[in-house]
């Protein structure tokens, strides 16, 4: 660890914190991006209940699985 904090001028634990803010960061817009367009889709009719059930579902599973790993 004393190699890479001289190589890089800064110790290992911030890039970490870095790492882990920006993958949860994705995963947040992406799971948002999913929300917005399973809604679109099912307020036009070209979804249907069980399939934006389904979507939603999924996004919160990725979201808390993706968190696990990250934090």
């Amino acid at each position: 660890m004393e190699a890479f904090a001289a190589g890089a001028g800064f110790e290992a634990p911030p890039l970490g914190v870095l790492i882990a803010g920006v993958g949860c960061t994705v995963v947040l817009l992406w799971a948002c991006w999913s929300a917005i367009s399973s809604y679109r889709g099912y307020a036009k009719g070209r979804v249907s209940g069980d399939d934006f059930g389904f979507a939603a579902l999924r996004a919160v599973f990725l979201v808390v699985v993706m968190f696990w790993v990250f934090l």
